[in-house]
């Protein structure tokens, strides 16, 4: 998993672990385990594209795929979960280049609150 862009976006991003079980970690608990400090996991993320910074700004909904991975993780074998994790790693890959557009989203927020207060 030390260098293994996928696992590393299991572990950090979908809670998985490199057997396919859910346990949701953090990043002190990520780089403790591979005996690296928070500072080394982090750079080692930015050199995949998987820093947490260029993710949250990737036009990506990880959010919904990190609810859809913890309901699949209660029915799911931990290899349909890997399975699951590998299209969702494609997916996000797929959308790396792809900013995403705060602004775009704020004034889409904005309308939906008009023309909520207007119905």
């Amino acid at each position: 998993m030390r260098d293994d862009p996928f696992a590393l976006f299991c572990v950090y991003y979908l809670g998985l672990t490199p057997e396919g079980q859910y346990r949701f970690v953090n990043a002190n608990q990520i780089a403790k385990q591979l005996n690296w400090t928070v500072a080394d996991l982090l750079t080692v993320l930015s050199r995949h594209g998987l820093h947490p910074d260029t993710v949250l700004n990737t036009d990506f909904p990880l959010a919904r795929y990190q609810i859809d991975i913890q309901l699949a993780a209660q029915a799911e074998t931990p290899q349909l979960l890997l399975a699951h994790a590998a299209r969702i790693y494609e997916q996000f890959r797929l959308h790396a280049g792809k900013r995403r557009d705060w602004l775009k989203e704020i004034e889409e927020e904005k309308d939906l609150e008009r023309h909520s207060k207007g119905a």
